[in-house]
């Protein structure tokens, strides 16, 4: 695959991975209102619409990844590769904020 089309993959990828962002803060923002107890049935049905859209993203973000070779990196959770070889996890250097 030539190296314009990987650019546009992780281009694709960076979208999708933003867009998710937003649609997963929305999901959570109605379970919280459904919990909560002030769901109606729209609010209901905006919930499983938005589920059912992140879940498509998330098929293609993971799609993408495969094809990327990427891993997916948990929420959270730093990178990893900066680390010396020469360093354990817990003799990481701090200067870098960990």
């Amino acid at each position: 695959m030539a190296e314009t089309d990987f650019d546009a993959l992780r281009e694709e990828l960076a979208t999708l991975e933003e867009a998710e962002s937003l649609v997963s803060a929305e999901r959570r923002r109605l379970h919280h209102q459904i919990d909560s107890g002030f769901a109606t049935e729209s609010t209901r049905a905006r919930e499983r619409q938005v589920s059912a859209e992140r879940r498509q993203m998330h098929q293609r973000i993971d799609a993408l990844r495969e094809l990327l070779g990427v891993k997916e990196q948990t929420a959270g959770a730093a990178p990893t590769d900066w680390v010396s070889p020469g360093f354990s996890r817990l003799e990481r250097p701090h200067a870098l904020g960990s």
